[in-house]
């Protein structure tokens, strides 16, 4: 047996006992949204908050899981998609939405919650290598 500091009682501040083969899970979605730590925007598409303080949410943000069972891929994933999106922008400098496209303002678009949540639409773009206006 084993306990968890806190997440229950009726404030969710008291202890949670976690019995041998008890199965516990955690959603990353709903963790993302929690108001008592990104704040009262917590359901905001807004990347400022990660800027000055990269670090300050701690184990809020855990994308890659993290300590002993952290994800052994992290660091290629990041270097992956770092160097597609570099390629990307060397290759087709302009990357726009297409003009008949309408601009969804973030979080209200048609969304596909798996593993991940993703775009059910996708994500439609014009690129090109010149710019053709």
């Amino acid at each position: 047996m084993t306990t968890l500091p806190r997440g229950g009682g009726p404030d969710g501040n008291a202890p949670i006992l976690v019995r041998k083969g008890e199965l516990v899970v955690f959603s990353q979605y709903v963790n993302a949204r929690r108001k008592n730590i990104y704040g009262h925007n917590a359901d905001d598409f807004c990347p400022e908050r990660w800027e000055n303080e990269p670090n300050k949410f701690g184990w809020a943000y855990f994308p890659f899981n993290g300590g002993p069972r952290a994800c052994l891929g992290q660091d290629f994933a990041l270097m992956e998609v770092s160097y597609t999106i570099v390629r990307l922008l060397q290759s087709f400098p302009i990357i726009k939405l297409p003009a008949n496209h309408v601009n969804e303002p973030p979080g209200t678009e048609k969304q596909r919650l798996t593993l991940v949540l993703q775009s059910a639409d996708g994500c439609k773009v014009e690129i090109s290598r010149e710019n053709r206006m």
